[in-house]
């Protein structure tokens, strides 16, 4: 499967052969169709987004779609012709070759048999096939560079709070990715504090691969943090992850739109 998609990468065929796969495989389209309408729930047209940690670019495609300017920052250098042949033909979208960490640097990249299990955390689960040095800038150059994004997309296995180190000032929305170890419940409840001093008010959290809300309704952040992890242990099955949401409401009411680049 890896050399067939080598090939249509190289010929030019990546987005067609894209195309069949994910319309021959209900449950991928589903979990497409669920993302872009999340994000289209969340994120207002032509609004500006950070994907930290894109990967091949399922979760920044999906925000293309949902009308959103992209910017995505993926350190792995074997991921990016998959990046570029899935997101590339979208005006909107911008790819950043680096980390993102507390300080700008150079920093192994430990890559994983699995390539979503990559990280630039030592200890993180999974079988280490590589060690690549990659630059690491901090997401406070990034806005910098590009603006205050609506919302930012963190999912670093595990290196989620040393993303959140480099960042001084709030955002309106930002995602990150859970796991229910106890090592790594400690390190998002300290991310969840750290967003709460940036200014975020409220909270929810969609289970692994899921783009349908935990609660009903936002929960205070205070209230959120006191609960988490709560029933998630039991309620979430065998898949022990997935992305937690926090938004600054008054922010998100207030913060202004970039009109959305003419597609």
């Amino acid at each position: 499967m890896s050399l067939i998609k080598d090939l249509t990468i190289a010929t030019g065929l990546y987005r067609p052969a894209r195309w069949v796969v994910r319309h021959m495989r209900s449950v991928e389209r589903t979990r497409h169709q669920g993302d872009v309408s999340l994000y289209r729930s969340l994120v207002p047209d032509g609004a500006l987004c950070f994907d930290v940690g894109a990967n091949i670019g399922v979760k920044s495609e999906a925000l293309l779609q949902a009308g959103a300017r992209v910017v995505s920052f993926e350190p792995h250098p074997t991921l990016v012709s998959e990046l570029r042949a899935r997101c590339s033909r979208h005006a909107g979208w911008t790819l950043v070759q680096s980390a993102l960490g507390s300080e700008a640097a150079i920093a192994t990249l430990y890559a994983h048999e699995h390539h979503g299990e990559s990280s630039l955390g030592r200890d993180w689960s999974g079988q280490v096939v590589a060690t690549i040095p990659v630059p690491v800038v901090t997401l406070d150059a990034a806005i910098r560079m590009f603006g205050v994004p609506w919302f930012c997309k963190i999912d670093v296995e595990g290196w989620e709070g040393e993303v959140l180190k480099g960042l001084t000032q709030p955002i309106p929305l930002v995602s990150i990715e859970f796991h229910l170890t106890d090592k790594d419940v400690a390190k998002t409840t300290w991310c969840l504090e750290r967003l709460r001093d940036l200014g975020m008010t409220e909270a929810n959290l969609c289970p692994a691969e899921s783009s349908s809300f935990h609660f009903p309704n936002w929960l205070p952040l205070g209230d959120f943090i006191k609960w988490f992890p709560g029933d998630l242990e039991r309620s979430l099955g065998t898949d022990k992850y997935g992305d937690i949401f926090l938004r600054n409401a008054p922010f998100v009411s207030a913060a202004p739109v970039v009109p959305a680049v003419p597609k």
